[in-house]
């Protein structure tokens, strides 16, 4: 009798009238989100970063415009809106009109490229000095898209099990992270449990853009199963990229004494690899995965798909140019609804115009700057950098990193 009357309900609600309140958040390209900023003049910060956030990428926005668009907007709250949707958007393919027409490398150069990669992580990550950097994160959270209130209110029979709103920032930090003897660990380890263990994803993973996301990639290529996806342009260099699909176990990364116990088993992964051709440094690397929700623990958010991303560009410490990571970026998606019939999701996807489900996402922003060298009798102020002992020069700052990755100096 209830699954009668709740379909009944429904049909009454599909109404033209009802229909008009529909999702609020704008699908733009990359080519319509430079047209409305340069068209926003005069707007105000706390608004056009309302405005902003009501967008969804559909094109992949590159670093280079990133950084343009960063520089039209009015304040800080806008521009860290902006952020957050590129951030979305990294996963995605970039516009048809910015990917190189080059043909594409033979068999046998996809293969040397790819040797070269693994002699790349083999041979010279492994040898970069002990470094420490200071990494600020900002963490979003949120949802996919945006349905009115008024209107996701009337319908009863659908209940948002977590933010029905689209992304704003909900915690910053700022913390020291060390590459010591192959590992990332972090310079004050009560700072980073109080700070990174308080997320309201509770299996986001910190850390690993040093050793671990890196050192997966020989095991990667010889799982075979890495394509040719496209080139890239970033100033003058042409960038080689592959698409790549493995099995691993579950990388544990969070560390946290409050975290819910990692699975066991192997799951796949896939992203894309971005490489430099000259020397096989790798410039850029994305990390997917999905079907967590399985072993969550009973009244757990479930986590259906983690996408993880780290850019990598030169910075000269100590007169010597290493590449290092620059960026990184995590997102954690899960359902935001629930139903109690097939048919309640039909009719609510109906109802708002939905081609998808909203969906709960959770969003970190990474970047890392003052890049040194770590020396074991420097003194480090905690969550901010080295300080040498006076007298001391054993510290080597780096110069200021730049917005976006940049290629290796040669």
């Amino acid at each position: 009798m209830r699954r009668i009357a709740i379909l009944v309900l429904l049909v009454g609600l599909d109404s033209p009238a009802f229909a008009e309140k529909h999702v609020t958040t704008q699908m733009v390209t990359v080519e319509q989100l430079d047209h409305f900023l340069s068209a926003s003049g005069g707007v105000k910060d706390s608004e056009l970063a309302k405005q902003i956030y009501d967008m969804r990428l559909t094109e992949r926005l590159s670093d280079e415009k990133h950084t343009i668009f960063l520089k039209e907007l009015p304040g800080p709250k806008s521009q860290e809106a902006l952020t957050a949707i590129a951030d979305e958007s990294e996963f995605l393919d970039l516009p048809a009109a910015e990917v190189p027409s080059q043909p594409a490398p033979t068999q046998a150069e996809q293969e040397a490229l790819l040797a070269r990669v693994v002699g790349y992580v083999t041979n010279t990550v492994h040898r970069l000095p002990d470094l420490l950097a200071t990494r600020v994160t900002t963490g979003f959270a949120g949802t996919t898209m945006t349905i009115p209130r008024a209107a996701h209110n009337s319908v009863p029979v659908v209940n948002w099990v977590r933010n029905d709103q689209r992304l704003s920032p909900v915690v910053k930090s700022n913390l020291v992270v060390l590459y010591r003897n192959g590992q990332d660990t972090y310079e004050n380890e009560r700072k980073r449990v109080a700070v990174e263990c308080k997320r309201s994803n509770p299996v986001s993973p910190v850390g690993g853009e040093f050793g671990e996301m890196l050192a997966a990639v020989p095991q990667i290529v010889a799982q075979g199963h890495v394509t040719w996806s496209h080139w890239e342009r970033h100033g003058e260099l042409l960038q080689a990229v592959f698409h790549y699909a493995a099995i691993f176990p579950f990388q544990d990364d969070a560390n946290c004494p409050n975290e819910i116990k990692p699975p066991t088993g192997d799951f796949e992964y896939w992203g894309e690899i971005t490489i430099n051709p000259e020397d096989g440094s790798i410039l850029r690397i994305t990390r997917s995965m999905r079907g967590m929700a399985d072993w969550l623990q009973t009244g757990q958010p479930e986590i259906e798909e983690h996408r993880r991303l780290a850019s990598y560009g030169a910075v000269e410490i100590g007169g010597k140019s290493y590449i290092c990571p620059m960026k990184a970026v995590f997102i954690g998606l899960s359902p935001a609804l629930e139903y109690e019939l097939p048919a309640e999701r039909r009719y609510f996807d109906r109802l708002f115009h939905l081609s998808e489900d909203p969906v709960s996402e959770n969003l970190d922003d990474m970047t890392f700057s003052e890049y040194h060298l770590f020396r074991s009798n420097a003194r480090i102020l905690p969550g901010f950098g080295e300080a040498p002992e006076t007298g001391s020069s054993n510290s080597a700052p780096a110069n200021p990193p730049p917005a976006a990755p940049a290629p290796p100096q040669k």
